[in-house]
């Protein structure tokens, strides 16, 4: 049996001298398996986290024209779909271990999911909340007369569900489109994707990279998700009713919480 081993989150502002790393198995059953080493987080980590995420955020991606972010984004995906790519080679690699799905489906998968976030594609995504995207980096000339201007958050928390590998991207994705700073709660099902998209940008882009952070605990761990909550402007969370009462539980009345609950889809997935 080979055995892959692999960090669970993307810890900016925690030296990770001090951080204990905790293993969990992936697999076994047959021929491969993997080990992830999750960190043993404090509420006092997210604060330090949270801070220097915003503070990069604010340093960098909140006073660059949002072409570049476009731009950043689409050669990270273009590095993504080069199947010669190690990160890629990566992800069909040990995506089937963890996940279970058979790693053809994997691989066609993937392929057709990152084609989504292509710069015509992401442009798009804008202009559906802002017609004018010109908005987001200065004063531009409203319809209805006067000049406006649109800010995204400071600060955006993520919790997300497991049972959909590359679930992360969407919502990681659009916190870069309106310049904010990311801390994303990774799922024990699924804790990967989004950290290898992240080291990927940290390729095309090293500033913007600074400016998301990945976490992980064990689920329903309120302190911790409390802690989270509270340093965010809005959050976003995906799972069932059940889990998503919970979480909402734990926001602040200044934290905006939008929730993604159960949805049910089909598909049919061919050969390229």
């Amino acid at each position: 049996m080979t055995t892959d081993v692999e960090y669970v989150g993307r810890l900016h502002g925690l030296d990770p001298e001090r951080i204990h790393w905790e293993p969990r198995q992936y697999g076994g059953d047959g021929e491969k398996s993997l080990i992830a080493l999750t960190p043993n987080l404090q509420p006092a980590d997210l604060s330090i986290i949270a801070s220097k995420v915003r503070l990069n955020a604010r340093n960098s991606v909140k006073t660059w024209p949002v072409d570049r972010v476009l731009t950043a984004i689409d050669q990270t995906v273009a590095r993504l779909l080069d199947r010669s790519h190690p990160v890629r080679k990566k992800m069909e690699h040990l995506l089937p271990i963890v996940t279970g799905y058979d790693g053809e489906m994997v691989r066609i998968g993937l392929t057709g999911y990152l084609k989504t976030f292509r710069k015509p594609q992401l442009q798009r995504f804008i202009t559906e909340d802002f017609p004018n995207p010109g908005i987001l980096d200065k004063f531009q000339p409203l319809v209805k007369g006067g000049f406006g201007r649109a800010f995204g958050p400071d600060l955006l928390a993520h919790v997300w569900a497991g049972n959909v590998p590359g679930l992360p991207l969407w919502t990681l994705i659009a916190g870069l489109l309106v310049k904010a700073a990311s801390v994303g709660k990774v799922a024990t099902a699924e804790p990967f994707f989004a950290g290898w998209f992240h080291d990927v940008l940290a390729e095309t882009d090293p500033e913007l990279a600074k400016t998301i952070a990945l976490v992980w605990w064990q689920g329903g761990n309120t302190e911790l998700e409390a802690g989270l909550f509270r340093e965010a402007d809005v959050a976003l969370a995906y799972g069932g009713d059940t889990a998503i009462a919970a979480l909402a539980a734990q926001a602040p009345a200044s934290t905006r919480f939008l929730a993604h609950g159960h949805k049910i889809s089909f598909g049919l997935i061919g050969r390229e």
